[in-house]
Parts: C-alpha cells; sequence; structure tokens
C-alpha cells in the first residue's frame, strides 16, 4: 500500500494573532479555537489512514486463511502481551518448499540409488513386492526374511516368479547408514535412496519404488507395496491375483472412501490447505499393502511428475494420481489395514495382517507352517464346513468394522466408508 504524507498544517503568523481583535474583544480566542480545529483535522486524518491500513493488511494476509494459526511466543510491548499469529506449516514441506516430483526423483537419471541390488527380477518374475522399511528397523526386516518373505522358500513354491527387496532412506547416523550397506552386500535384496527416511517423506520412497520397478523389473506382472509391520499371506496373494481376469488395470488393496483432511496439527496425519485444499480426498488404497499391474505402475509414475507432491503417500499414489489417471482403484477381500486375530484357520484365508511386530511374525509363521504340514500328512486342521466358514466369516466382518471404527476414532482420521 503506498504510502500518504500529510503535509504540515501552516499556521498564521503570531504577529496576526496577536494584533487583531475582533468586535467583541475575543481575537486571541479565536485564533485559539482555529488551531484547536485544525489539530483535530490532523488526527482525523491519521485515524483515517489507519483504518484503512487495517483492513489493507488483512487482505494481503488473505492468501494464507485457512492454513491454522499456532500462537508465536507472547512479548511484552508497554506492559500489553500480544500474540502473533503464524502458518503452521508441516515439518520437512513448508510452504515454500518445492513439490515438484521431478526435483527429487530426477527421471532423466536411471537411478538414484545408493545401493542397487543386482539381477533381482528375471524373465519369470511374476509378482514384485517392495516392503518399505525404515532405516533402523533391522530386526524387522530379518524377520520377513525368516518368515512369509524367505526367498528360498519363495523359490521353491513359486518358481522363482515372487521376489522381495526392501527399500529405504538415509539416516542421519552413519554408522546405521555403514550397517544398511552390509547388509545389502549379505542379502543383495536392499534399495537405499539418497533422501532422509521419516515419515513426511513417505511418499518420496514409494515415487523411488515405482521409478525402481519400472526400470530394473520391466517385465513383472504385478508389483506390490506394502510396510515392514505387515505379514504377507503369499499363497493367498498369488491365488486372487491368478483368479482375476485380466491383469491389466488392476490396483487393488483395502480401499478407503469419503476420508476428509485432518485439521489437528499434532495429528500425524496433519494436512496444511497449501497441500491439500479440498474437502475429502479421492477414493484410496491403505498404505499398508496393495498391489497393481505394471501397466499402472508406469501410469502413475508418469501422471506423479506433473501433480504436486502431498506427503501422504497412499492418498497421493492410489488416490490423487490415480485420479489423474482416471483408475478408480478397487476394495479386494483379504487386505486390511487394521490388526486381525491370530486364529490359524482365518489367517489362512487373508492376504495383509497389520502392525505385526517380530514376535508375531514368528508365531502366525509357526502356526501355518504347522497347518500347512499337517494337511501334507492327511491331517485337516481347519475341519469346518462352508457353510459354517461362511457364518464365521459374516461375523469376522461385522467385529471387523466396529474394530475399524474404534481405531479411527483412536487416530483422528476419520471418513465414511461406505463407497459408491
Amino acid at each position: 500500500m503506498d504510502r500518504v504524507h500529510l503535509l504540515p498544517m501552516q499556521l498564521p503568523p503570531a504577529s496576526s494573532i496577536n494584533g487583531h481583535k475582533s468586535n467583541n474583544g475575543y481575537g486571541n480566542g479565536k485564533g485559539k479555537v482555529s488551531f484547536v480545529r485544525r489539530l483535530a483535522l490532523g488526527f482525523m486524518i491519521l485515524a483515517g489512514l489507519g483504518l484503512l491500513y487495517v483492513p489493507a493488511y488483512h487482505s494481503a494476509q488473505g492468501q494464507f486463511s485457512g492454513l491454522g494459526e499456532t500462537p508465536s511466543p507472547q512479548g511484552s510491548v508497554g506492559g500489553t502481551r500480544h500474540l502473533v499469529s503464524s502458518i503452521v506449516q508441516l515439518r520437512g514441506w513448508s510452504y515454500n518448499t518445492t513439490r515438484d516430483v521431478s526435483t527429487y526423483i530426477r527421471p532423466e537419471n536411471n537411478t538414484t540409488a545408493i545401493l542397487n541390488p543386482s539381477n533381482i527380477c528375471g524373465e519369470s518374475a511374476y509378482l514384485l513386492i517392495v516392503v518399505c522399511s525404515a532405516v533402523t528397523n533391522v530386526n524387522a526386516r530379518l524377520t520377513i526374511r525368516n518368515t512369509w518373505g524367505n526367498q528360498s522358500n519363495l523359490d521353491v513354491l513359486y518358481d522363482s516368479s515372487v521376489k522381495l527387496v526392501f527399500l529405504l532412506g538415509l539416516s542421519g547416523n552413519d554408522t546405521i547408514n555403514d550397517y544398511v550397506v552390509d547388509e545389502s552386500h549379505l542379502y543383495n535384496d536392499v534399495i537405499q535412496e539418497h533422501f532422509h527416511d521419516s515419515y513426511n517423506n513417505l511418499t518420496l520412497k514409494s515415487l523411488m519404488m515405482l521409478k525402481w520397478a519400472t526400470t530394473y523389473c520391466d517385465k513383472i506382472t504385478y508389483l506390490m507395496k506394502s510396510d515392514d509391520d505387515m505379514f504377507i499371506n503369499v499363497p493367498a496373494l498369488i491365488k486372487a491375483l491368478k483368479a482375476r481376469a485380466k491383469s491389466t488395470g488392476t490396483l487393488i488393496g483395502s480401499l478407503i472412501c469419503n476420508a476428509k483432511p485432518v485439521t489437528d496439527i499434532k495429528n500425524k496425519w496433519y494436512t496444511p490447505k497449501y497441500m491439500y485444499s479440498e474437502r475429502t480426498y479421492p477414493n484410496y488404497l491403505s498404505g499398508t499393502g496393495y498391489v497393481m499391474s505394471l501397466d499402472v505402475a508406469r501410469r502413475i509414475y508418469k501422471a506423479a511428475l506433473a501433480v504436486p507432491l502431498l506427503h501422504l503417500e497412499d492418498v497421493y499414489i492410489t488416490g490423487i494420481c490415480a485420479k489423474k489417471i482416471g483408475l478408480r482403484p478397487a476394495n479386494q477381500h483379504g487386505f486390511s489395514y487394521i490388526p486381525r486375530k491370530l486364529e490359524t484357520c482365518a489367517l489362512r484365508e487373508v492376504i495383509t495382517a497389520h502392525k505385526i511386530n517380530a514376535s508375531t511374525m514368528n508365531t502366525i509363521w509357526s502356526k501355518l507352517s504347522a497347518a500347512e504340514d499337517a494337511e501334507t500328512n492327511g491331517t485337516s486342521v481347519c475341519t469346518a464346513s462352508k457353510a459354517v466358514d461362511k457364518k464365521r466369516a459374516t461375523i469376522t466382518a461385522k467385529v471387523g468394522m466396529k474394530r475399524v471404527g474404534y481405531f479411527l476414532m483412536k487416530s483422528g482420521r476419520t471418513f465414511n466408508n461406505r463407497c459408491v
């Protein structure tokens, strides 16, 4: 706003004021009245300018409205304490941080990987499972290698058609990074990309997954993204994929509908309006585990290069970018993002189970292995009839929905999961 300078008021000379007499003898009084009027006029002009300045200031701040405010430390000015409002920005993704995916992914380079396992996907690879793991979660990776992700077991059961890799970022601790290098040399299943490994960088991690998979595993049929606290029932997953009428155009998992952005700045899913301004997210798949066909992976990766990054990777990858290419994610029976009951027969039918620590994962693996061995020897562990199984599945589904509601209430992530 242009500044307006007030011209100094021109008062009559003192000699004129003192020398002038009115008929009633109040000449000096008249001069004083004139001076007061002029002074009052000056104050009125200043007050008017102040009133103009206030709306102009708020108008300039209007572009940031709705971003949330947080109080700055209170200070005392002339004995009066005051609050200074500021924008609540997301850690690592401030208002002026570029969200141009190309800046981080560098599509012109084949890979930005620090560690890049060799010869993972051969001609026979059907499914690639990429487990996004935190750098420090060494025990989780070891447990997966010893249970459902045991590569020797996968090679025998599926004739090398199922491959598993772990995707990591960088730690700020050089000792941990050195251990990851040793881990990579030992197992040849670790991809490490050059970005800080944090929760708010999970979208970068998943985009790196798309880039790496479409570059080095360009003959696979399916790509699965999962987390390192997930149990994956590989036999059930393969069975579900083989049952599909066609493999192309696939984007399946646990579908979430009508989710609203979280505005609570203390919540891990907080989303400021400068990152996403719509009232609801597009339908998307839970990031705990989802599967896409290779053609979809290529299309989503290409679309992401033109879509501003959002830190919530499942919303961004399977919601926003999928919508960009005109693809609707689909719910697949067997996928779940809530903890499951550790009942052997039920676990044999599910595809994913969430929030599984190392001890629980070993327990699940032992139960399922024992059931498999029993059936191999002609003893059926699950003897219930199909009718009983169907009734049990219905009851489990109802109980599961109640647990979903409780989980969402505790997490603060609200949505109506009635998908249309």
